[in-house]
């Protein structure tokens, strides 16, 4: 189940980071793809390496 940013929860963040990080594969594919319309929503490489420069420093201060 993919995880929703919870501003209540702590470690939310981190796991929506860590999940779409993992899944990015999938993420490109389905905004690279016209059909579906959602090319406004593709990362570029340096926008994924802010997203795991952010996860990297949250997975640091996770509370368990």
């Amino acid at each position: 189940m993919m995880p929703r940013d919870v501003s209540t929860r702590w470690n939310s963040t981190f796991d929506m980071l860590n999940f779409a990080i993992d899944y990015r594969p999938a993420i490109d594919s389905m905004t690279s793809n016209r059909d579906l319309n959602l090319r406004k929503y593709e990362l570029e490489d340096d926008e994924w390496a802010v997203a795991e420069n952010l996860r990297d420093t949250l997975k640091a201060r996770r509370i368990q």
